[in-house]
C-alpha cells in the first residue's frame, strides 16, 4: 500500500493550525499516512496548538529547527519522511477531504512522478469550503514537456501538489540557496519527472492572512526569478529554447522593476541586456542571477546564509 509522508512547515500560524490539522484529519483514501511537522523557530504558540489539536491522530512527528526559512525547512523534514510519496501543506492551506486520495489515483493511474491540483483562497469570515466534484469526470493532463510546460507558466505553491520521495531525492529538494521552496522546487522535479495536472481546487488558503511570504513583493518576485537564473547557471545544458525563455521570464520582471521601482528608466542593466536580447545576443545564467540583486535594493528580503541543512530536534514528546 503506498504511503503518503505530509509535511508541514510551520513558522508563527498558531491561529491557522486548528483548520490545518482538520483538513489533514478529514483526508480519505486507502493508503498509510505520516505527519511531520517542522517548526521553523516560531515564537507564538504553534507548537502548543500542534500538540493539542494532533493529540488523537497516529504516526505524527513534531521537528523543529532554528529559523532557515521554507525550503530549508521542507528539506529537513522531509530528510525524516518515511513515506514513497510526499504531500506538502503550507501551515495555513487547509486540503479538501479528497485531494490527496485524488492526486495519488491519478499519479498511479498515469504512472507521474508529480501532480498537481488547484489552489485558491477562503474568506476568512466564512471559513474553507469545497465543491463536492464528480471526481471521475475530473481530466488528467500530462504534460509532453514538464520543463517547458513549468518555465511558461510559472506553475507554484506547494499544498495543491503530490510527489515521489525518490524523485524529490535525486533532484536535490528545494533549492536551499532561495528563502522560498516552491518555484525551485517545480522547476527541479519538473526537469527530471513525468508531470501531471488536474485542474480542479484541492486546497485554500486564507484570502487575507498578514504573514504569508507573498504579501511581501520583492520576495516573491526575486525567489520566482533566482529560481529560473539559479537552474539556468546549473544546468549549462538546457536546451536553448528552455534557455531562451528563461532569459526572456527573468529579464522582463527585472526590468519592470528597475523601471517601476528603481526609477532607471528603459535602459537600466536588465533593461539594456533584454534589448540585446531581442537582436539575438543572449546572457548567461551567472549574468541573470547577478541582476536578480535588483529586487533587494531598498527592500528587505530574506536570503539563506547558510545552505547546509540545521540540526533537527525531535519534539515530538517533549512537555
Amino acid at each position: 500500500m503506498p504511503k503518503i509522508s505530509f509535511v508541514i512547515t510551520v513558522f508563527n500560524k498558531a491561529p491557522f493550525l486548528p483548520s490545518v490539522i482538520a483538513g489533514l484529519k478529514a483526508q480519505t483514501g486507502p493508503f498509510e499516512r505520516e505527519f511531520i511537522f517542522i517548526d521553523d523557530g516560531s515564537s507564538d504558540e504553534s507548537v502548543a496548538v500542534i500538540r493539542r489539536e494532533t493529540a488523537d491522530l497516529e504516526n505524527v512527528r513534531i521537528v523543529a529547527q532554528e529559523n532557515h526559512g521554507p525550503a530549508i525547512a521542507t528539506n529537513n523534514a522531509i530528510s525524516v519522511a518515511s513515506g514513497d510519496w510526499i504531500k506538502l501543506v503550507d501551515s495555513d492551506d487547509v486540503l479538501a477531504p479528497f485531494c490527496s486520495r485524488l492526486l495519488l489515483e491519478r499519479a498511479l493511474e498515469h504512472d507521474l512522478d508529480f501532480i498537481f491540483g488547484s489552489a485558491d483562497y477562503y474568506d476568512m469570515k466564512a471559513g474553507p469550503v469545497f465543491d463536492e466534484p464528480d471526481l471521475a469526470s475530473l481530466e488528467t493532463i500530462v504534460f509532453d514537456d514538464p520543463l517547458f510546460a513549468v518555465l511558461d507558466r510559472g506553475f507554484a505553491r506547494v499544498s495543491h501538489c503530490l510527489f515521489k520521495r525518490e524523485l524529490f531525492d535525486r533532484v536535490g529538494g528545494c533549492d536551499p540557496r532561495i528563502f522560498s521552496q516552491d518555484h525551485s522546487l517545480f522547476v527541479r522535479l519538473s526537469a527530471q519527472g513525468k508531470l501531471g495536472q488536474i485542474r480542479h481546487v484541492v486546497c485554500l488558503g486564507p484570502e487575507d492572512e498578514p504573514g504569508r511570504i507573498m504579501n511581501n513583493q520583492a520576495q516573491v518576485i526575486h525567489d520566482a526569478s533566482i529560481a529560473l537564473a539559479l537552474f539556468d547557471k546549473d544546468h549549462p545544458e538546457l536546451s536553448c529554447d528552455k534557455r531562451k525563455l528563461i532569459a526572456k521570464k527573468v529579464l522582463s520582471r527585472v526590468r519592470k522593476w528597475e523601471r517601476k521601482e528603481l526609477g532607471l528608466g528603459r535602459f537600466g542593466p536588465a533593461g539594456r541586456q533584454y534589448l540585446l536580447s531581442r537582436f539575438g545576443i543572449s546572457t548567461s545564467g551567472a549574468n541573470l542571477v547577478s541582476l536578480c540583486a535588483a529586487f533587494g535594493l531598498g527592500q528587505e528580503l530574506r536570503i539563506p546564509i547558510k545552505t547546509t541543512l540545521p540540526e533537527l530536534k525531535d519534539i515530538t514528546d517533549d512537555n
